[in-house]
């Protein structure tokens, strides 16, 4: 699972870092240090490769009744994308999306307590999680869109964090993802864990468990 993540970085330098473009939307968008679900975070959609957008994170297909179906839906899993009918669709139509980071939250239980843990790659500053996203239009004729992470099975770093971990692309297989030319179903193929030796964790706040708790601080390592 992976329903809480940071993207800390100013996007005009990471306009300039990966030659992208930034919407309007975008322009306007503030490093966030606890993103959570519902909330407008940047993407790079299919559609427009060379553009960082914000949508909303949480997946509300575009049959849905109501937008609140996001919450249940911020995850996609790897190995069941094809069996999914919210899902299959957008792999298979090449609604497919990058999802920017730097790093993301997860909760390691020990007895009956929930430590928080943050995971982040110590060489690449921002990252992208493979993703799907989706137009829903609101009953005012508004349009939201919203995007859902994929997730795998966890690396041996991951796994004594949690059993699940979201599906972190190399630059190479970024573009990959995006090329509407690619056999969607060879796609599957890169939805695997990230290499653990490239990764690295640390315990952070419990502050993190309140989406409201959004602030630089809230990334620092708990003091022994």
């Amino acid at each position: 699972m992976c329903g809480r993540y940071s993207e800390k970085q100013d996007l005009k330098i990471v306009e300039d870092q990966l030659k992208l473009r930034l919407s309007e939307k975008a322009k306007n968008w503030k490093p966030s240090f606890n993103i959570a679900p519902s909330q407008l975070a940047p993407v790079v959609p299919s559609d427009e490769p060379d553009l960082i957008d914000v949508f909303h994170f949480g997946l509300v297909p575009h049959w849905a009744n109501d937008k609140k179906v996001g919450y249940k839906m911020i995850n996609a899993r790897s190995e069941t994308l094809l069996e999914k009918p919210s899902f299959k669709p957008l792999l298979l139509n090449n609604k497919r999306c990058l999802v920017l980071a730097d790093s993301f939250f997860e909760w390691k239980k020990e007895g009956k307590e929930k430590k928080a843990f943050r995971i982040y790659l110590p060489e690449r500053e921002v990252f992208f999680f493979a993703g799907l996203w989706s137009s829903w239009k609101d009953p005012d004729g508004e349009i939201y869109n919203s995007y859902a992470i994929i997730t795998t099975s966890p690396n041996k770093l991951m796994e004594k964090i949690h059993d699940r971990m979201p599906v972190i692309l190399t630059p190479e297989e970024e573009k990959v993802w995006l090329d509407p030319e690619h056999n969607p179903k060879d796609l599957l193929k890169l939805l695997n864990a990230y290499p653990a030796d490239a990764m690295d964790a640390y315990e952070i706040s419990s502050e993190v468990n309140k989406p409201a708790n959004n602030y630089p601080e809230i990334l620092d390592p708990v003091s022994e």
